[in-house]
C-alpha cells in the first residue's frame, strides 16, 4: 500500500516535470520560429509606420508647432508691456543734486544758498522704477500680423498633409516594388534551372551524337544570360528593400513578409474634366497657393493702415531714497498719441505690397496650369498601364503557345534547338513585363490620386 502511494506521488511529480518541460519547448519553439519566419506587413500598416518614424513628417509637425507659437507671440502686441530698473547713482552735478534732493524728499530751505547750488556736495540717488507701455490703438498693425501668421499656420498644415501624401506615394512605389523584385526573383530562378536543364540535355545529346557542339554552346551562353538576369534581379531588390526599410525607420537590412500582391485590380478613374475639378478642390498646395494671395492682402491692407494715428497709454512708478531707506515715490501717467503729417516711403511701400499681390495671383494661375498637366500626365500614364497589361497577358498565353509548339516540332526534328532557346527566352521576357505592368498600374493609379490630392489613404490598393 505505500509503494502505490509511493509511485503515485511520483507519477504527479513527473506530469508536473514534463508540463514544465513542454513549456519550456513551446517557448524556445516560438522564439526560434520568429528569428526564422519574418514578421508579416501589410501596406497599410507599413504607411503608418513610415508616417510615425519619417524625418519628413516630423519635420513638418514641428515648423507647424513653430507656426502656432507665432500666433501666441504676436498676439501679445496688445497687451502692456512692463520692465522693472534699479540704478546707483553718486554725483555732484549741481542739476543731479537738486533732482534727487527732490525725488527723496529732502528739499529744504537750506538747499537754496547760492554756494548749495552752485557747489553742492555728492549725493547717492537709489532709484527703484517700475514702467509700463500699453498700445490702445497701434494702426490696426497687431490684428494684422495675427492673420498672417494664422494664414501661415494654415499653409504649414497644408503642407504637412501634401508631405503625408508624397510618403505614402512613396511607401506604396517602394512596397510594390519590393513585391515585384521577389517575384522578378522567383522568376530568374526559374529561367536558370530551365536554362541549366537544357545545358544538361544537349551535353547528353551531344555525347550520344543525336547534336552537334553549336547547340550545347547556344544552350550555354543562355544559362550564362540567365544567370545574369538573376543577379541583376538580386542586387536591384537589395537597393529596393533598403529605400523601403530606410523609409520605415528601420534598419536597411531588415527582413520582412509583404502580404500584399500584383494580383489584377480595377481602379475607378473619373474623365479629366472631373480630375481637375478635384484637384483643384483638394491639392494642399493650390490652397497653400490661395492662402499666399490672401496673406499678400492682408500685407497690402496693413501698409495702407500705417498711415492711420497711434494711440499708446504709458506710467511709471519709482521710488528714490539716498540709502535704500527714508526714501520718496512717484508716478506718471499718460496718454500718447503720434500721427505721421508726411512719409515719403508709404507711396512706395504701398505698391510694393500691391507688386507682390498680383506676384501671388500668378503664382497661383502658374500652380494651376502645372496641376492640370500633372493630372493629364497621370491619367495618360494609368491608362497606358491598364492597356498595357492587357497586352501583356494575351502575350503571354501566346509565348506559351507558341514554346508548346516549338517543342513538339522540335521533337518531330522541323525546328532547331535555338528556336526553342529563342522560345524560352521570348516567355520569360513577356512574364518579366506582366509582372512589370501589373506594377506600373499600382503606382500609376498612385499617382493619379497623388495628382488630384486624394491619396489620403492607401485601402484601395
Amino acid at each position: 500500500m505505500p509503494k502505490s502511494i509511493f509511485n503515485t506521488k511520483l507519477s504527479g511529480a513527473a506530469g508536473k516535470l514534463f508540463v514544465i518541460g513542454s513549456m519550456i519547448a513551446a517557448t524556445g519553439s516560438a522564439i526560434f520560429s520568429q528569428s526564422i519566419f519574418p514578421p508579416k506587413l501589410d501596406l497599410e500598416t507599413a504607411v503608418e509606420k513610415a508616417l510615425e518614424n519619417n524625418p519628413q513628417t516630423k519635420i513638418t509637425e514641428a515648423v507647424t508647432n513653430q507656426a502656432a507659437a507665432k500666433i501666441a507671440e504676436v498676439k501679445t502686441g496688445k497687451k502692456p508691456f512692463v520692465q522693472f530698473s534699479q540704478s546707483v547713482i553718486r554725483s555732484n552735478n549741481p542739476v543731479f543734486v537738486f533732482g534727487s534732493l527732490l525725488e527723496q524728499g529732502r528739499f529744504s530751505t537750506t538747499n537754496f544758498e547760492i554756494d548749495s547750488l552752485n557747489h553742492p556736495k555728492g549725493l547717492f540717488n537709489f532709484r527703484s522704477q517700475i514702467n509700463f507701455q500699453m498700445p490702445l490703438f497701434d494702426q490696426r498693425q497687431t490684428s494684422s500680423r495675427v492673420k498672417q501668421a494664422e494664414t501661415a499656420k494654415r499653409q504649414t498644415e497644408f503642407q504637412a498633409e501634401s508631405v503625408r501624401q508624397q510618403l505614402r506615394f512613396e511607401v506604396i512605389r517602394s512596397y510594390y516594388g519590393v513585391v515585384l523584385g521577389r517575384e522578378l526573383i522567383k522568376a530568374s530562378r526559374e529561367a536558370v534551372k530551365s536554362a541549366e536543364a537544357n545545358c544538361r540535355k544537349t551535353r547528353d545529346m551531344v555525347d550520344v551524337g543525336m547534336t552537334t557542339d553549336a547547340d550545347f554552346l547556344a544552350a550555354d551562353v543562355e544559362l550564362a544570360n540567365a544567370r545574369q538576369q538573376q543577379f541583376e534581379a538580386a542586387s536591384n531588390l537589395v537597393t529596393t528593400i533598403a529605400a523601403f526599410n530606410l523609409m520605415l525607420g528601420n534598419r536597411p537590412e531588415f527582413e520582412s513578409e509583404l502580404t500584399g500582391d500584383l494580383t489584377e485590380k480595377y481602379f475607378l478613374v473619373e474623365d479629366q474634366e472631373a480630375l481637375f475639378k478635384i484637384a483643384f478642390e483638394n491639392r494642399s498646395d493650390y490652397k497653400r497657393a490661395e492662402l499666399a494671395v490672401e496673406n499678400s492682402r492682408e500685407q497690402t491692407r496693413s501698409v495702407k493702415n500705417q498711415k492711420l494715428p497711434q494711440v499708446n497709454a504709458f506710467g511709471n512708478f519709482g521710488y528714490s531714497s539716498p540709502y535704500l531707506a527714508n526714501g520718496s515715490t512717484d508716478y506718471t501717467v499718460g496718454v500718447q498719441l503720434n500721427y505721421t503729417l508726411f512719409d515719403a516711403g508709404r507711396k512706395a511701400r504701398i505698391e510694393q505690397a500691391a507688386t507682390g499681390e498680383s506676384i501671388a495671383e500668378l503664382e497661383k494661375q502658374k500652380l494651376a496650369d502645372q496641376i492640370k498637366l500633372e493630372v493629364v500626365r497621370s491619367l495618360q500614364n494609368y491608362k497606358t498601364a491598364r492597356a498595357k497589361i492587357q497586352v501583356f497577358i494575351k502575350t503571354v498565353a501566346q509565348a506559351e503557345e507558341v514554346l508548346r509548339i516549338v517543342h513538339d516540332r522540335y521533337k518531330s526534328g522541323l525546328m532547331t534547338f535555338n528556336e526553342v532557346l529563342r522560345a524560352e527566352t521570348a516567355l520569360v521576357r513577356v512574364k518579366h513585363n506582366l509582372l512589370t505592368g501589373r506594377f506600373e498600374y499600382f503606382v500609376s493609379y498612385a499617382a493619379l490620386l497623388l495628382a488630384t490630392g486624394r491619396l489620403t489613404d492607401v485601402r484601395a490598393f
